[in-house]
């Protein structure tokens, strides 16, 4: 298995450097990481293609993926946000926006596999336990990344309220056409200060809630030493 993991690691590594520069190779790294921890069974899914990787890369990843004979489903967007508190027309119009985008979701084990399945049958929708199960994240950080979500829906909504001075056709008017929403007030201010409040880990692509951002040995922490691990296993060093 150790000359699998370095294998991968050097295709990988090489499909790295082969990127110009308008690739953020930052995020190409932390893909690298999660494939890897996929690979080694840290991580149940790897999920690929959501970010801003350039096309040659997602393509080329797949091809390694199919190579290694893992499990490769293509769906939609997952998304676990709790939209109960806001309008309807607002929870129609936010998930509108992701329906048209697709990712895949790679794994090595068929339970697994069919967890995925039934997330993509039903639109991509899951709830948080779920999604960090599945993704093998800490549950208070995605718990706390959907907090953030709600804390920037909460103020996008206050300020279309404010804009069309409480009249719902108008909120509706704006944000379908794109208005430029700044806060202003200060429960604006706030509600975005925390949506845009991001710990991110030493290594890993989740981001830290506060808790584990702050203690030694959260499970963030200890979860970035086993990604670590990992990279040692496949023999990388990246800059």
């Amino acid at each position: 298995m150790p000359s699998v993991y370095i294998k991968t690691g050097c295709r990988l590594s090489t499909l790295l450097e082969q990127q110009d520069e308008s690739a953020d190779r930052r995020e190409l790294v932390a893909e690298i990481h999660d494939f890897l921890a996929m690979f080694d069974g840290i991580k149940p899914v790897f999920l690929h293609g959501r970010g801003l990787a350039p096309p040659d890369w997602v393509e080329q990843v797949l091809s390694i993926t199919r190579d290694l004979g893992l499990r490769v489903i293509e769906g939609p967007f997952w998304d676990a946000t709790a939209y109960e508190e806001f309008p309807e027309w607002y929870a129609d119009h936010c998930r509108a926006e992701l329906e048209p985008y697709h990712a895949w979701y790679i794994c090595n084990d068929e339970t697994v596999a069919e967890s995925v399945n039934n997330i993509k049958a039903r639109a991509g929708r899951l709830s948080m336990t779920e999604e960090a199960q599945l993704l093998g994240y800490p549950e208070c950080c995605v718990n706390a990344h959907y907090e953030r979500a709600r804390r920037y829906h909460r103020g996008t909504l206050a300020i279309l309220k404010r804009l069309a001075n409480g009249d719902d056709i108008k909120m509706q008017e704006l944000i379908i056409g794109g208005a430029q929403l700044a806060p202003v007030t200060p429960p604006e201010i706030d509600d975005f200060d925390a949506a845009f409040d991001i710990h991110e880990p030493q290594l890993g692509s989740w981001n830290m809630c506060p808790a584990c951002a702050r203690e030694t040995n959260s499970a963030s922490k200890i979860l970035s030493r086993q990604y670590s691990e990992v990279i040692q296993k496949a023999d990388l060093k990246f800059d």
